[in-house]
């Protein structure tokens, strides 16, 4: 198989440059391409101005340039934009069929931090707190970097944290996972008998293991092991997530009965509890 070069990235895009305004919404980051043989750079931008004029010709673009393995190691590239800052740059459109995120290959930067009250005023936007107050779990407030809405909630007695996983461009997915945790909480004492069951039922052969096999601990080899009972009982809700289908996890701390670790149970409404998992 032929072995592709970086004309053939540059070779996906017009040949000529336009002069473009971009504001940079995320970090920059680089990965190999074209079967695994060179680099290239990418980052996005939040909105495309028109260099001339300031307004507004696109949202979201992805934006990617190639790299050679000493600029990878060296690093700087990562350093070319910074986020929520405008830049005039030198870009060439993507050829193929569109996209559902307009590409573009930046050929230059000729100038930093550029004033630009269009965009100035979407990053504004973009940046400005979202807090949904619900009626059963408080208030929720955005992440929009990570995507999902963070809050707290009572659970058995106890305030938990839970992150609520959305797709940013669909506010039905904001509705569905806040949907899904009220049900949970709704129904907390089942949910979370049956839960706790699953990571007991999973996990408490496990743990016996580990501690036996724990020199630090000076264990009575003659005390009964852990039951599943006494594992259901000892672990300890930290947290909830949700994600935007609406799979949930439960995540537990272990009592150290995993040395510190963390214990996951994973579920949705209709199935119920799936599986368990000790982490990290």
């Amino acid at each position: 198989m032929k072995k592709r070069k970086i004309k053939d990235f540059i070779a996906l895009y017009a040949p000529e440059d336009e002069e473009k305004l971009v504001l940079i919404q995320s970090g920059t980051s680089a990965d190999k391409t074209f079967l695994d043989t060179f680099w290239t750079a990418h980052t996005h931008a939040l909105a495309m101005a028109d260099a001339t004029t300031g307004q507004v010709i696109s949202g979201p673009c992805y934006l990617s340039w190639p790299l050679t393995d000493k600029d990878q190691e060296a690093g700087e590239y990562s350093k070319r934009f910074a986020k929520g800052k405008v830049y005039r740059v030198k870009a060439r459109s993507w050829k193929g069929d569109a996209l559902s995120e307009p590409r573009w290959y930046v050929t230059e930067v000729l100038e930093e931090i550029v004033p630009c009250p269009a965009l100035e005023k979407i990053w504004a936007e973009y940046t400005k707190p979202v807090v949904l107050e619900d009626e059963v779990l408080g208030t929720l407030t955005l992440d929009r970097e990570m995507s999902f809405f963070h809050g707290t909630c009572r659970w058995m007695e106890k305030q938990v944290q839970i992150l609520l996983d959305v797709d940013m461009e669909n506010k039905a997915s904001w509705t569905r996972v806040r949907n899904v945790m009220k049900q949970l909480v709704a129904d907390q004492e089942s949910w979370d008998k049956s839960l706790r069951a699953m990571a007991a039922q999973k996990l408490t052969t496990l743990s016996n293991e580990w501690l036996a096999d724990n020199d630090q601990i000076d264990r009575d080899p003659k005390k009964d092991p852990i039951t599943e009972e006494e594992f259901a009982r000892r672990i300890q809700l930290t947290e909830f997530s949700v994600s935007p289908g609406g799979r949930f996890t439960a995540w537990y701390e272990d009592d150290d009965m995993f040395w510190g670790h963390v214990i996951t149970v994973d579920g949705t409404l209709k199935k119920g509890p799936i599986d368990a998992d000790m982490q990290g």
